[in-house]
């Protein structure tokens, strides 16, 4: 909770993240005895939630009456009551999903310890659903806002949920090493289900050997469709099904569908004949790989990638350079794996990993967003990830664990390069090749090893980039600084626009108030640390500067401007020079008002008052004329002025000449080499009917550069790999920083004008393991839907 609150920007997380905190940090010391006196009498209640769901109690299912019928029956929950039940249910969802790997044995064990004769389930008294439930009631029983209790909620559920499992894997040895026998499951059938029942029936029946059903995700283990199921004492439990030694199902489509798509982790054990077919494909492999041995020059996986060119095809079953992977590198050695530990599988649920695992592999070696060598690297990897999937054989739907982590994190850190021959990349794909060698060669008993890999690549990216890091954030400092300076500014002239005295001041000079001076104001306010009201009296001087350029008064007082002009002077380049303008750009301002002070300087040179009055009925020139009322009011700049040494420093440069063609040319001759394999017409340049942009596609690429997104930017005649990691608030300045942290700021007139010419492309950089799970999805619900859900074997 603390690194939550510490982690967010806005202000009323921050607050709700503090009051959450402190009122847990009160509440703690008689939460730890109460939670235990209450999870006591909640041991003794079992069979309730077999009536009652979870999330539904008896008491607030007596008070809907058992059934609510029509509008009457409903009533309006304010958000933060519906947010708590969301939290709630994903708190729930969270323990089964961490304890899941284990609950089979548990149930059994527990069901024999309760004296049934096969598992029940629904009858256990320490599954997961009692201790969230008993959460649940504990925390509402404090006196803090529904918000409060929903973030603890939130944050609860992963430790919770690693303690649990814990617990259940010291209670599970407790009670193997009592000689306790657990009960087996036994299958009922439901009407529909016997006899020589289609694919659909056949897969209600492999479901219900789970005690679950689709898309269940093992919520409701236990909760069937069969016949009301009766424990030992005759007492009935509507909507359960009773398990026993399952039919031993074949392994197919169906089960995977349901695997892949609904969560049904299957513990139902595997088919003899699984078996026999599985000592089938070993003989065939140990006789291929040592035919592959014995005859030098035939194996077609030995360094054979180390002479394909780089833009290949890579898939699962591709060879690999035996030079970088070692044994692995050839596709024999890695289906031998996948074999043997199909072997040594126990329960359907492990083959089902198994097989996810060879078809993710595959599918993010086809992936066209990564370069060559990292998709070779995934499919290295698969050794490793097929023996995680033993252990854990989901481990692939949950986000943060440690293996999906692993394959996300190596895949995103590759878009940071666009050529595989650069010493960058090499640099970063030596870490990779380090680790997931290693990987390969330890036993895999848990994701800790997955977690250490990713550990020591994290560390060795985070040293690689402190200098590139340091270098880019005195550059965006510089940046947010005069964006912050630039607001202020715009305010100040805001507010000076309503001085009375500006009447009749020349428009030339109102533009010089408006834009340098509300600058040099601005600038002063941020770097005083004594927060003084007008820091260095840049503010006064705004009276004084108004009053020297209105003739009326300084013809008749000549001798105060004489005495004014020497010090007003010194502080206008005194604030000119803070904020960094060159002279040529302070010139032009100069100019005009030696011209404005002119008639009073010639005064010495007049002989009599009669002179003085026709000097000041001289016609003033036309940019000297008092301002408009448009002058008047002062416009917000369309950018953030910079100083041109900031801009050299900040990597602002005229990527495209006055003749684009020129440069276009250059970059139609040239291809980001890090371009997709597939990528039509020439390298590095789009088709003729797709080069360029029209004005609504600019804007929708614009709206798409968020921070952190990658690019692919020609610039200096280069192709470079650029991250945007600054915007402007008003989206009118962008920094992107491409290798050795050289930095790349452009104004949105120039980021349009890049685009337009296809000149700046973004880089497609979502979930690259997601993407391939969507994939698999979309797969296996598209034969679901063909009428494939057949148990045909694997």
């Amino acid at each position: 909770m603390q690194a939550a609150e510490g982690s967010t920007v806005k202000l009323a997380e921050r607050d709700s993240y503090a009051l959450a905190l402190s009122s847990l940090q009160k509440s703690r010391a008689a939460w730890g005895p109460q939670y235990a006196k209450n999870l006591l009498c909640a041991f003794t209640e079992t069979g309730t939630d077999s009536v009652f769901p979870a999330q539904v109690t008896p008491s607030s299912h007596a008070a809907l009456g058992g059934t609510i019928s029509g509008f009457a029956g409903l009533t309006l929950v304010d958000d933060a009551q519906v947010t708590q039940d969301i939290e709630f249910a994903r708190l729930s969802q969270q323990l089964r999903l961490q304890v899941d790997a284990v609950m089979a044995d548990l149930d059994a064990l527990i069901s024999a310890a309760q004296g049934f004769q096969n598992v029940r389930p629904e009858l256990n008294s320490l599954r997961p659903e009692i201790f969230a439930r008993v959460l649940r009631d504990l925390l509402d029983s404090a006196s803090v806002e529904t918000g409060t209790r929903a973030l603890w909620l939130k944050l609860l559920a992963a430790p919770m949920g690693r303690e649990l499992r814990a617990i259940y894997e010291k209670l599970i040895q407790s009670l193997q090493g009592a000689n306790l026998q657990a009960v087996s499951y036994r299958m009922i059938p439901n009407a529909s289900g016997s006899g020589g029942g289609g694919g659909g029936a056949s897969r209600r029946g492999a479901l219900e050997e789970t005690g679950q059903h689709a898309g269940d995700n093992g919520g409701n283990r236990g909760s069937g469709a069969g016949r009301p199921a009766a424990d030992a004492g005759g007492r009935e439990f509507p909507g359960q099904v009773e398990f026993a030694n399952p039919a031993q199902p074949e392994v197919g489509e169906a089960l995977f569908e349901d695997f892949l798509l609904h969560g049904v982790d299957s513990r139902a054990r595997l088919a003899d004949s699984y078996y026999a077919r599985v000592d089938e494909e070993l003989r065939a492999l140990r006789a291929e790989t040592a035919a592959l041995q014995g005859a030098p020059g035939a194996d077609e996986d030995r360094g054979a990638a180390h002479a394909q060119p780089t833009g290949r095809r890579i898939d699962g079953q591709s060879p690999l350079d035996e030079q970088v992977w070692g044994t692995y590198a050839r596709s024999t050695a890695r289906k031998l794996v996948r074999a043997e530990l199909k072997k040594e599988a126990t329960h359907v649920g492990q083959v089902m990993g198994l097989e996810v695992v060879r078809k993710l592999v595959n599918q993010v070696a086809q992936d066209p967003r990564l370069m060559v060598p990292v998709r070779e690297s995934i499919v290295a990897l698969e050794p490793s990830l097929l023996r995680l999937a033993m252990v854990d054989p989901r481990f692939f739907s949950e986000e943060t664990h440690p293996g999906r982590r692993l394959m996300e994190r190596v895949a995103q850190r590759s878009f940071k390069y666009n050529d595989e021959a650069s010493s960058d990349f090499l640099a970063f794909f030596e870490t990779v090749r380090r680790a997931f060698n290693t990987l390969n060669g330890l036993k895999i008993d848990s994701a800790q090893p997955f977690n250490s890999a990713l550990a020591t690549l994290e560390t060795a990216w985070t040293e690689r980039d402190r200098a590139d890091d340091e270098r880019s954030q005195d550059v965006l400092k510089g940046l947010r600084f005069a964006a912050d300076r630039q607001a202020m500014a715009d305010q100040i002239a805001f507010d000076m626009s309503s001085r009375p005295d500006l009447d009749k001041v020349p428009g030339a000079v109102l533009d010089f108030l408006f834009g340098p001076w509300s600058l040099v104001m601005a600038h002063a306010r941020l770097v005083d640390q004594d927060k003084q009201i007008d820091p260095r009296g840049f503010g006064v001087l705004v009276s004084d500067l108004v009053w020297s350029v209105k003739q009326d008064f300084t013809l008749r007082q000549p001798a105060k401007l004489m005495d004014m002009i020497p010090g007003m002077v010194r502080k206008l380049n005194a604030g000119l020079d803070l904020i960094g303008q060159d002279a040529g750009e302070r010139a032009v301002f100069f100019d005009i008002l030696i011209r404005l002070h002119g008639p009073v300087l010639k005064l010495r040179r007049l002989k009599s008052e009669q002179d003085v009055l026709a000097s000041s009925a001289m016609p003033l020139d036309s940019d000297l004329l008092p301002a408009t009322a448009e002058q008047r009011i002062p416009k917000a700049a369309a950018q953030p002025w910079l100083a041109p040494r900031d801009q050299d420093g900040a990597g602002f440069e005229e990527t495209l000449p006055s003749a684009p063609s020129a440069l276009v040319a250059e970059a139609a001759r040239t291809r980001p080499a890090g371009a997709p394999e597939n990528q039509p017409g020439e390298a590095g340049v789009a088709p003729a009917e797709t080069r360029g942009q029209d004005s609504d596609q600019v804007e929708r690429i614009l709206l798409g550069l968020i921070t952190g997104c990658w690019v692919d930017l020609f610039s200096n005649q280069k192709w470079r790999r650029a991250q945007l990691v600054w915007a402007s608030d008003k989206g009118s300045l962008f920094m992107f920083v491409s290798h050795g942290g050289r930095p790349h700021s452009m104004t949105r007139r120039s980021c349009e004008r890049l685009i337009l010419h296809d000149l700046l492309r973004p880089v497609e950089t979502h979930g690259v393991v997601a993407q391939a799970l969507s994939a698999l999805k979309s797969d296996a619900l598209g034969k679901g839907q063909a009428g494939s859900r057949g148990l045909a074997p694997a």
